[in-house]
């Protein structure tokens, strides 16, 4: 569960005095939010090596664990979002050390999992964020529903079940990911 504190701040402001703690910015209002539960904990886990598998020795790009901070910036705003897991292309990334503090870069593929005090529509308008701020994927993983939702850049939804197999493309090619193993 978030809560808002009342100070807008930019991103670089908020850096500065919430680097480390477990907060996002959303559109200059920071949100202070609990640790993840169990099951959720849980499932994080497992994307983030099912996707690491995929990426070892392939040098496509950088994997992100959660609790990276992305400067995300729309229209409506600026933001530091912190996803569950988070992937940017190799092509996308500096040349040099990655900076230490926020990653100005927004990922091409966001994994977002649900936790029991966010709401459906929370969610949901975390996900529209990621993509308008330049996030080609976003995975919205329920583990209370058991099901994962794939929001695209191109405005399509998709509502996996249980049944079906998670697929990286286009921003993860090959990677497949039944969802059963995800959610026993």
């Amino acid at each position: 569960m978030s809560r808002a504190v009342q100070e807008r701040l930019s991103a670089a402001e908020f850096e500065r005095r919430y680097l480390g703690k477990r907060a996002e910015l959303w559109r200059g209002e920071v949100r202070e939010y609990m640790p993840a539960g169990f099951r959720h904990g849980r499932i994080t886990a497992r994307l983030t090596v099912q996707m690491g598998a995929r990426l070892t020795g392939a040098n496509a790009g950088e994997l992100f664990a959660a609790e990276t901070g992305f400067v995300v910036r729309t229209p409506a705003g600026e933001s530091v979002l912190a996803p569950d897991v988070a992937f940017i292309r190799k092509e996308r990334l500096p040349e040099t050390e990655l900076p230490s503090g926020f990653c100005p870069i927004a990922p091409d593929l966001v994994v977002e999992v649900v936790s029991p005090s966010e709401t459906e529509s929370a969610v949901r308008e975390k996900a529209q964020e990621w993509l308008a701020g330049g996030v080609q994927v976003v995975w919205v993983v329920d583990p209370q529903r058991r099901v994962v939702e794939v929001w695209r850049a191109d405005g399509q939804v998709q509502a996996l079940t249980e049944a079906d197999t998670l697929d990286g493309a286009p921003v993860l090619e090959g990677l497949r990911i039944p969802l059963r193993e995800l959610f026993e």
